[in-house]
């Protein structure tokens, strides 16, 4: 046999390492989060009250998301380059960004339209309104730190990296898009916000699938999280 023979041979033999493990394995940890989360809003909200309740709860969530990263990274012996940390043409990846956070926003202000056209309006997030009311520099710093910073790589290593590669791996991209954006909005737990989380879902996934990275999902998560902390910080 040719060596050309035997090295194609081998890489047809080779099973990709995002598969249905790995999504199995996202599943149970996903149920398994939501459990402890429970547990643990159980104990903060009886002992602590206020804005510092709510530090420790998102900064929990985060922690169990990250650890859930490590688990299925060390089960299943991934590399951080299989779960989308690679190299990306940083020009290159912010156009795009841009690009699909106007589209996204434009789509989502058609559809909030629409809500109150229909006499719905649309509830805010009453626990990030409280959580960033009046803050000092202080406290500003550290909103846009946990939710502009530290939640964007946390999820988008998760719900792109792991989710989205998985998914990829057994259906085309826009389907494993289509799938992840859904599965991610959906356990945000808010069935208004769901369409508006779903499209930016569909954005986010679409980035990861061009680049082949999660850093342009990261940007564009981040920029629109570090929106939201401003916009809510100055209306309250």
């Amino acid at each position: 046999m040719a060596e050309g023979e035997i090295i194609q041979t081998t890489a047809s033999e080779q099973k990709p390492k995002l598969d249905k493990k790995v999504l199995l394995r996202f599943l149970v940890g996903i149920a398994a989060y939501f459990c402890l989360m429970f547990l643990i809003n159980t104990v903060i909200f009886r002992f602590t009250t206020g804005r510092a309740a709510d530090y420790i709860s998102i900064l929990m969530s985060n922690i169990l998301f990250f650890c859930l990263v490590l688990i299925i990274k060390a089960e299943m012996s991934l590399t951080w380059s299989d779960m989308g940390l690679n190299q990306v043409n940083i020009a290159a990846g912010l156009i795009d960004v841009f690009k699909i956070w106007f589209l996204t926003w434009f789509i989502n202000l058609l559809y909030i339209f629409l809500l109150f056209d229909s006499g719905i309006t649309v509830p805010g997030n009453e626990r990030l309104s409280k959580l960033l009311q009046n803050p000092s520099l202080v406290i500003l710093f550290f909103n846009i730190l946990l939710i502009a910073v530290i939640a964007p790589i946390v999820e988008e290593t998760l719900f792109r990296g792991v989710l989205l590669g998985s998914l990829k791996t057994y259906c085309g991209p826009w389907t494993a898009i289509i799938v992840s954006a859904a599965i991610f909005s959906a356990l945000h737990l808010e069935l208004l916000g769901f369409v508006p989380r779903f499209v930016l879902g569909i954005g986010l996934g679409y980035l990861y699938i061009k680049h082949n990275s999660i850093f342009p999902s990261v940007a564009f998560h981040g920029f629109n999280n570090l929106l939201a902390v401003i916009v809510v910080t100055a209306a309250t």
